[in-house]
Order: C-alpha cells, then structure tokens, then sequence
C-alpha cells in the first residue's frame, strides 16, 4: 500500500477530487494548511504565529491505496492540481505498512476496499 500526500492550490481542489474519484480512489482526504514552500522568503520562517497565518493556504489531500492503483492515481492527480506556475504544489508518494479499520479492526485491503458498506458487507 501507499500513502500518495499532495498539497496543491486551494482553488484546484474540486478538479483533483473529481480525478481522484473518477481514477478510482478508494478514500479522500482533504485538510487546509498554512504553506510556504521554496519561493518565499527565509524570513517567513521566523515570523510570529499571527503573521504564519498570514502565509497562502493551501489543500493537503491524502489518499491510501493497494501499490496497483498508484500511477493511475497520481497521474489523476499531477494532471487535475496543474496549472503551469510556481507554487502548483508537491506530491509525497510513501509506504503505508498497515490500514486498520478502528470500529471493525479489519485490516487492509478489506478495510480500504470501496465495495465494502459501513456493515462489512459487499455492495457489488
């Protein structure tokens, strides 16, 4: 499994949970950050907590997957949060040892396979 962590502008968000949804994406995550990536100044990182808040926003989305939906999904992905200019964003493609659902303890891939209901009941 895999842990693909993308953080990508605010307003490219519907277009990558459309992709990310129409490529197959067993489950979304969506949370809005502070960023301050490499165009901004040092200066930045020395700034109080209320002037932090001043820095853009942007949207981290998470998404785990069986290792056979990787590509599929990051090029979902990668195509949807494009526009061309700086601060487009970052993608994290890491391992993900173990999923385990907390309210049944079943274990991935049951526990991020789709077609299984909030029962642990096939739906397909």
């Amino acid at each position: 499994m895999k842990l693909l962590k993308a953080f990508i502008r605010t307003t490219k968000v519907d277009d990558a949970i459309s992709a990310l949804r129409a490529a197959g994406a067993p489950g979304i995550t969506i949370t809005q950050v502070n960023g301050v990536g490499y165009g901004y100044e040092p200066l930045l990182f020395t700034l109080a907590p209320s002037e932090i808040r001043k820095t853009p926003k942007v949207a981290k989305i998470e998404v785990v997957c069986d290792d056979d939906c990787v590509e599929r999904l990051l090029s979902a992905l990668l195509e949807a949060a494009h526009t061309g200019f700086s601060g487009d964003g970052i993608v994290f493609v890491t391992p993900v040892e173990r999923a385990i659902k907390i309210r049944t303890g079943s274990e991935a891939p049951a526990s991020l396979d789709p077609s299984i209901n909030h029962n642990g009941r096939k739906t397909s």
